[in-house]
């Protein structure tokens, strides 16, 4: 009986986490307007960033911290060359 609820709980765990996953991706989306599978690559770099980040701090805490940082700054990066080499007016309209 223990172990079933040991498993019942890190169903509920798990099964929460994706439901904030699927829930940030839809909220990204729809005030987006564009369905863009970008964003998941960038959740993805930036689990394994905090992963690395903790194998070498042994700091959960400063991992989650610190990780969005270069995964921030790589987007605003390509966010502005992909705006920089635009040429297309309906591309460019976006880039603001």
């Amino acid at each position: 009986m223990e172990f079933f609820l040991e498993q019942l709980l890190n169903g509920l765990v798990y099964g929460s986490l994706l439901f904030l996953t699927a829930a940030g991706l839809s909220l990204i989306f729809g005030l987006m307007n564009v369905v863009s599978l970008a964003h998941g690559s960038f959740f993805m770099l930036g689990g394994y960033v905090g992963f690395a980040l903790f194998r070498l701090t042994h700091s959960f805490w400063l991992a989650f911290v610190l990780a969005p940082v270069p995964i921030t700054l790589i987007g605003i990066a390509m966010k502005w060359s992909f705006c920089a080499r635009s040429t297309d007016a309906a591309i460019s309209i976006r880039c603001y």
